[in-house]
């Protein structure tokens, strides 16, 4: 996948935060196992998939991101849609995703230079 201009560095930043989440939450037995996980991916799916972009604009667009509390949930929506990207749509199923959408979002957002950056991609979406 080609990650879009300002998402590089985010990119970078949520990749790191969710090595360390899933890994923790693996061992702590709330997520499947990695075979499980790649298993639960939808066979081709990528060849047919939205592009990321074009998925981050029609989630995002409609949120209100003057808030605090807007700029959390639009933080969330792109921790998820990144997810499924890579993933695949059967991370959806996963009863451990909620937990790491809420933790990397929150994570993402305690440090100030990757929330500017998020605040400026979410911004332009």
């Amino acid at each position: 996948m080609e990650p879009i201009g300002p998402l590089n560095p985010v990119l970078d930043a949520l990749r790191r935060q969710l090595a360390e989440n899933i890994e923790r939450m693996r061992k702590a037995g709330k997520l499947a196992a990695a075979g499980d996980a790649r298993s639960a991916r939808e066979p081709g799916a990528a060849a047919g998939a939205e592009p990321l972009e074009a998925t981050l604009r029609r989630r995002i667009g409609p949120l209100e991101r003057r808030s605090a509390e807007g700029r959390a949930a639009a933080t969330r929506v792109f921790v998820e849609a990144v997810l499924v990207a890579e993933f695949g749509r059967g991370l959806l199923a996963d009863p451990g995703l909620g937990e790491i959408l809420a933790e990397v979002s929150a994570a993402l957002r305690e440090d100030p230079e990757i929330r500017d950056k998020l605040d400026t991609m979410l911004a332009e979406l």
